[in-house]
């Protein structure tokens, strides 16, 4: 299995937290009180997404 390949899951996590991310801030979720521990853990969960692939990214570069 190549690198690539490999990063497709990342970035598919990465789209369902964000769609996630929109969904719970709508206005059906508005009385929630969980809702401002998760909206402020999703885009610091990505961030570290991000990093991680990129690590992985550069450990795995073929040049």
């Amino acid at each position: 299995m190549s690198s690539e390949l490999k990063l497709l899951p990342i970035a598919l996590l990465c789209v369902f937290l964000s769609i996630v991310g929109h969904f719970i801030l709508s206005s059906l979720f508005s009385e929630a009180r969980w809702l401002e521990y998760v909206a402020a853990i999703i885009p610091l969960s990505m961030i570290a997404i991000v990093y991680f692939a990129f690590k992985f990214a550069t450990k795995n570069d073929d040049r």
